[in-house]
């Protein structure tokens, strides 16, 4: 059953029989029970093998008395429970996971997010997006990659893994169910995504390498049509000009006089674009000028654009990612770009100053 026509916003997870644990299946089976493009690996290296795939269930949000995130492998940090599938796969002394999920309840902060804090992390060709090499918040070697809209996290849990078969691995990744996957991606990401579809409060995460933290109000929103978004959006919306990004979907947040938008490269299902605006005031309007988040990057600087002072961050200059917050006109902007394989430093500057109203 496709989990993206059957949340109830007035539904609660109130019943411990509903609050079950991850479930034993298949990459390919779990695809039409998820709001994501499930991959399975292409290549593994020759000791190794799938060993478990498991599911977590999408349940309306909510703790049931007596239930514990950790009973049902669920997050601590809010009360929603998305769905998640984990690919564990080992071989002689060592063992890895893969976890997939839809990162929806922000941009994924600066492509990195699984591997927040750490110094230089390493890119990669991944497919038709960029790959990531790093330590993971638990301090394990670990990797991750955004394709098709689909997070994908490795971590090493035992013994070692050499950089290339992690990066192989990862690039070889393909999605199991073919068919299902194109199901999903014809479905805009608002209509995927958890938080939006439950109205419900979504974690508090790092969006990038600016310190731009808030708590997206998910609760009160209105999906705005590309043709509503310059016609009925509180703030003056931005939009990339030209046929080169699509618009994937966007959200109204009228009670905080703010839009988020959600953009994809028409070269690669992987890029993003993703864009908030925000009337001064508004606890979604990012501080000017902003703080650096505690994550290292190659660029944080003050840039001309539009006719005013952008600040400018990346990650890497020439794999991303990429942001930019500034103001015009009595709104405030911010714009993040994941790690591109058709994007740098300068297109994306280009990009920004290039955006226009609907």
């Amino acid at each position: 059953m496709t989990v993206w026509r059957t949340a109830d916003p007035d539904a609660a997870l109130t019943d411990a029989a509903d609050a079950v644990p991850p479930r034993e299946t298949t990459c390919a089976d779990a695809q039409d029970a998820v709001n994501f493009v499930v991959f399975e690996p292409g290549w593994l290296p020759e000791d190794c093998r799938v060993r478990t795939v498991t599911r977590r269930p999408e349940r309306p949000p909510g703790r049931p008395p007596d239930v514990s995130a950790d009973d049902v492998d669920q997050t601590p940090h809010s009360e929603g429970n998305p769905c998640t599938v984990r690919v564990v796969v080992a071989g002689e002394g060592r063992r890895l996971r893969l976890k997939q999920f839809l990162y929806d309840w922000a941009p994924p902060a600066a492509s990195v997010a699984p591997l927040w804090g750490t110094p230089e992390p390493t890119a990669f060709d991944c497919g038709d997006a960029v790959g990531w090499l790093g330590t993971d918040y638990e301090d394990r070697r670990g990797a991750c990659v955004q394709r098709e809209r689909t997070q994908v996290e490795l971590s090493v849990l035992a013994g070692a893994f050499d950089d290339a078969e992690l990066t192989r691995l990862l690039d070889d990744l393909a999605p199991a169910d073919p068919e299902g996957a194109g199901r999903v991606r014809a479905v805009p990401f608002h209509r995927l995504a958890y938080w939006p579809r439950y109205r419900c409060r979504p974690p508090v995460v790092p969006h990038g390498l600016w310190d731009y933290a808030p708590e997206h109000p998910y609760g009160e929103n209105l999906s705005l049509s590309l043709l509503a978004l310059a016609e009925g959006s509180p703030v003056p919306a931005l939009v990339p000009p030209g046929e080169r990004f699509l618009l994937d979907s966007a959200l109204a947040f009228p009670d905080d006089d703010a839009v988020e938008t959600v953009f994809r490269n028409r070269a690669s299902g992987s890029d993003h674009l993703w864009l908030v605006a925000a009337a001064e005031g508004s606890r979604l309007a990012p501080d000017l000028p902003p703080e650096p988040a505690d994550q290292p990057a190659e660029t944080r600087r003050a840039v001309d654009l539009r006719g005013t002072t952008v600040h400018y961050a990346a990650l890497s200059e020439s794999r991303g990612a990429w942001e930019a917050v500034w103001s015009e006109r009595g709104t405030r902007y911010a714009a993040w770009a994941g790690a591109s394989r058709h994007l740098d430093g300068e297109r994306f500057r280009d990009l920004v100053a290039s955006l226009t109203t609907p």
